[in-house]
């Protein structure tokens, strides 16, 4: 004897917390796990067997996160309840309770058949479009090992870059500060700085999913071909046996005597790239602060981007750490007005004439002075 009922669970793209804002920018972590369903199902071969509530929930979810669109599900003969209403429960409570269906999955449906004694539903799944695909998302237990995730989409010009971590903290602009700061402690992985969008997708507990959206401003030809330019240089070939003797204080010195000798400062809001300044010679305070950063990286020495004001302008420099102690480090300056009263300067040198958020920067307190190297 063969009943067959059909029923259909109509799920719009439901999203239990989305979020999202637009910012410019204006190779650590290793322990990354794969993520996966809360509880194991049991398989024979495309057929998967349910014997209760949660496990039924786990296997919706299993064909969710392998990408499937259609799949068998058998119920054990000791599963006593209502199917149907079960079936409409396990997949409306997986689709507003669990990211990465809230991200990719548009509806679910299922057709139920009992056969003499036992009940098998084919669960159809429809995703949202075809830029939203499971096997690019990228799915941590914990948010441990995001960095390298995001430097390698730098590196490789990816324009998203979709996360699932099921535990995470982070909110979509703690999300946007963290690539912000994975691109300025390495500023090479892009020719010029990515402006990021990200939106959140909220699953049940602290569960996250997050849509990094990156747009570089050019076409991917042009960011290949600038990127290679970038890859290319080796500024300190010349210098290995200097550098391989040099304490940290030279070796701050010298990147921004680079600086010096291959570029020349444009003014404000003109050539901000790191590629203008180590590619095409000319940049602003913003370009030169990432290439000087660069060449930090290089020469393994701390450094971070400072967005400040000078004059009352906005404007950007550097901050350095040698030998424990923090320097700023002001490159645009350097050029304009030379090398001695830009480099190694405490806090107090530059508040006649510089601005910045002192409790997001380090003190400059050091007593190194421009003069114990040259």
């Amino acid at each position: 004897m063969l009943k067959k009922l059909t029923a259909i669970v109509c799920l719009a793209s439901l999203t239990v917390s989305l979020s999202g804002c637009g910012s410019v920018f204006d190779k650590e972590y290793v322990a990354v796990s794969d993520y996966k369903p809360p509880v194991s199902v049991e398989r024979s071969g495309e057929k998967i067997s349910v014997s209760n509530y949660d496990a039924l929930k786990a296997a919706v979810l299993q064909l969710v996160s392998d990408g499937k669109s259609e799949g068998l599900i058998s119920f054990d003969p000791n599963y006593k309840e209502d199917y149907t209403n079960e079936l409409d429960s396990a997949c409306w409570e997986i689709k507003t309770q669990d990211a990465l269906c809230a991200y990719y999955v548009e509806n679910i449906s299922y057709e139920l058949t009992k056969i003499v004694n036992k009940y098998e539903a084919v669960v159809h799944i429809s995703y949202v479009d075809a830029g939203r695909e499971a096997g690019e998302v990228i799915k941590l237990k914990y948010s441990t090992g995001i960095e390298e995730h995001i430097k390698q989409a730098f590196a490789e010009g990816k324009t998203k870059l979709p996360v699932l971590i099921n535990r995470s903290s982070y909110t979509a602009e703690a999300m946007e500060r963290l690539v912000s700061d994975v691109y300025m402690k390495s500023p090479g992985l892009a020719p010029t700085a990515p402006k990021v969008n990200v939106n959140m997708f909220s699953g049940n507990g602290i569960q996250r999913l997050y849509e990094i959206n990156i747009s570089y401003g050019m076409s991917d030809e042009d960011l290949k071909a600038r990127q290679a330019q970038l890859n290319a240089l080796n500024p300190f070939a010349d210098m290995e046996e200097t550098l391989s003797n040099a304490a940290e204080g030279e070796k701050a010195v010298i990147a921004c005597e680079y600086l010096l000798n291959k570029c020349r400062y444009a003014g404000e809001g003109q050539n901000n790239s790191i590629y203008s300044a180590l590619i095409s010679g000319v940049a602003d305070s913003e370009g030169l602060s990432y290439a000087y950063a660069e060449l930090c990286r290089q020469l393994e020495l701390d450094c971070v981007v400072v967005f400040g004001q000078n004059n009352w302008q906005d404007y950007c420099w550097n901050i350095v750490e040698i030998d424990g102690d923090y320097y700023h480090i002001d490159v645009a300056k350097a050029i304009t007005n030379g090398i001695e009263g830009a480099v190694l300067l405490r806090d107090e040198n530059m508040w006649e004439s510089h601005r910045w958020d002192l409790s997001s920067y380090p003190a400059c307190k050091g007593s190194l002075i421009y003069s114990d190297f040259r």
